[in-house]
Formats: C-alpha cells, sequence, structure tokens
C-alpha cells in the first residue's frame, strides 16, 4: 500500500524534503527522526534475520512500533527502505563527514585514522552480512544491487573523496582526481581480507589482520600519491 503523500525514500531525500535543498548532502547534513531511526533499526534487524524476501513491512511496523502506514509514507516501499538501511549503515561506518573533519592534523594521521574506522566498519557482522543479501538479490532484483551500489558504495566514495580533497588542500598536496585515488586506496585497504570475511573466512587474529592490512594499503597509497613527502616504511603510518 505505497502512499500517495510523496514522502521521500532515503535518508538523504528525507533531508533534502525538509531543507528545500536538492544538492547532495554529506554524511552529516542530514538528520533523521525517532521514528525514521526506529524503522531503519528496525528494518535492519528484519533484513539480517529474514533476508530481503523474507523480509516483510508488517514485521518491520511492528519490531518498530509503527503502522504499517507510517512506514510506506516515510519510505515507500521494502526496495527504498533497503536503499535507507545501507545508507544509514555507511553513515554509521564513516566517523566524520567533509563538514566535521578536523584537518589541524598531518594529513597522514588523519587518513590513517580514516582509512582504519572505514576498514573496520566495512568487516562488522551486520554489514559484511547486508552486502550478502544485496549481492544475492542483485541477479534476481538488479534494482536491489543497483540500490547498493548508489547508497552503498558509491556514497562512501564520494563521502571519502570529498575529505581526502579538504584534507589535501589543507596540506597544500596536490591530488588531480580524489575519487580515483579513494578508490585505489579502497581497494588496497579491503582486499584479500574483505572478500576472504565475505567468504566467511576470518582470521584467527583480526586485529594484526587489519594492521596488516592497513600497513601495506598506506604503503603503497602514499607512493603513489605523497609528492616524495613521506617515508615508505609502513611504521610511519602507524
Amino acid at each position: 500500500m505505497p502512499s500517495n503523500t510523496g514522502d521521500t525514500d532515503t535518508i538523504s531525500d528525507l533531508k533534502n524534503k525538509r531543507s528545500g535543498d536538492d544538492h547532495n548532502p554529506t554524511p552529516s547534513a542530514y538528520a533523521i527522526s525517532d521514528k525514521e531511526r526506529a524503522i531503519i533499526n528496525a528494518a535492519r534487524e528484519i533484513f539480517l534475520e529474514n533476508g530481503f524476501d523474507g523480509a516483510s513491512m508488517d514485521t518491520i511496523a511492528i519490531t518498530a512500533g509503527v503502522s504499517k502506514r507510517t512506514v510506506y509514507n516515510r519510505f515507500q516501499s521494502k526496495e527504498k527502505l533497503f536503499a535507507a538501511t545501507i545508507e544509514e549503515t555507511c553513515k554509521r561506518i564513516l566517523p566524520v563527514s567533509v563538514d566535521t573533519l578536523d584537518i589541524s592534523e598531518p594529513i597522514e594521521k588523519v587518513v590513517r585514522v580514516l582509512a582504519e574506522k572505514i576498514l573496520r566498519g566495512l568487516l562488522q557482522p551486520d554489514v559484511i552480512s547486508l552486502r550478502r543479501i544485496a549481492t544475492f538479490e542483485a541477479g534476481r532484483k538488479p534494482e536491489v544491487g543497483q540500490s547498493f551500489l548508489e547508497h552503498g558504495l558509491h556514497f562512501m566514495l564520494n563521502s571519502s573523496a570529498d575529505m581526502l580533497g579538504k584534507v589535501a588542500e589543507a596540506n597544500n598536496l596536490k591530488i588531480d582526481d580524489t575519487y580515483t585515488a579513494v578508490c585505489q586506496l579502497g581497494a588496497l585497504l579491503t582486499e584479500p581480507l574483505y572478500s576472504e570475511m565475505l567468504f566467511g573466512a576470518v582470521p584467527q587474529d583480526l586485529d594484526a589482520a587489519v594492521e596488516k592490512q592497513l600497513a601495506g594499503a598506506l604503503k603503497m597509497f602514499w607512493n603513489a600519491y605523497g609528492d616524495g613527502r613521506f617515508g615508505l616504511e609502513p611504521s610511519a603510518f602507524q
């Protein structure tokens, strides 16, 4: 029973509707209501328990303590609620936004802190599980896969590129294409650890695996983008 109220679907859209601003906000540029947060938290719980197909809007409404009509008024469809769930999860992973980023510290320290928090966030069990759901559904329902890309991967990359650009400018470091730089850093940060955990191979010492991944990724990243400023020893970035 989709609503005809015109209420929007994703978190960003909800904020844009309130503010009258139609540009894409940064992760901290939107705020959701307590009711919207309750719906999204309930949706995450039900999606993780039952998968996408097994999750019903009735069960999500009951879990959130709201009416089914309220769920549809806020998010319109299960697909759009899944998108909002992904986006809110990414907001939780990103520790700051471009607006709140502290650029007073040296760039190598800022990038390392951000990289570690993002990597550890991506490796959280519920985040891994949401990725599995989206991947499974993408073959049967391409719109679910596209939603994950738009509100998950692309959201993270665009936000991170904005932050890298800000801190690079503050440190007089020229990076011509921050989006490509972030994509490359993301690949260096996550693989092969992320794919291994995606398929259930969790290392015995996860902290050690994360530190090894970070050290290698940052060494290669600054070798490519550090403009000769930084040493190549991994210890320089810890």
